[in-house]
């Protein structure tokens, strides 16, 4: 009976030592996100959101306000140079509310390689910007977040949705 144990542990030892780690290659190539967010992008949908009301877990959170106001007027042209670094911005609001306090400058991103922030800079003024999922950019569409605080804190927040024109 012993011998049998012997041999079943020997034989897991065996089975064990022989197994080793599989090596996956890459998932996809490697996407410069910086150079997919230059061009012309249009203005497509807002949703605003009730940051307290989430925090509490009320059950009306968010609303499309896309149609409330003429947001589909906006449009933004992102600009990179050769390298494709950002260079300039311009925002054509049309009759849309302002997504940020200047139309013309600068962007920039907090990231070259996995930007989560842009910052877009007009002389000293700054508005910045929490950039969304990047799992659409290849297919054209990206997304903005702005967030409104009142005494540091989160009040309302807008996602706005864009598409390449």
């Amino acid at each position: 009976m012993k011998n049998i144990k012997y041999i079943i542990m020997a034989i897991c030892f065996i089975l064990l030592g022989s197994c080793k780690p599989e090596e996956f290659g890459p998932i996809g190539s490697d996407t410069n996100v910086v150079k997919e967010l230059q061009g012309t992008w249009g203005l497509t949908k807002v949703t605003q959101k009730d940051e307290d009301a989430a925090t509490k877990g009320f059950p009306y959170k968010e609303l499309d306000i896309t149609a409330v106001y003429p947001y589909k007027d906006l449009t933004i042209a992102l600009q990179g140079d050769a390298s494709g670094a950002p260079t300039n911005f311009t925002i054509t609001p049309g009759n849309s509310p302002k997504i940020a306090d200047f139309n013309t400058g600068t962007w920039a991103v907090d990231n070259a390689i996995a930007p989560t922030i842009i910052t877009l800079k007009n002389g000293t003024v700054t508005s910045e910007l929490t950039l969304g999922s990047y799992a659409e950019l290849k297919s054209g569409k990206f997304y903005l977040k702005k967030v409104k605080k009142s005494n540091g804190k989160a009040i309302l927040s807008y996602t706005y949705q864009f598409t390449k024109k």
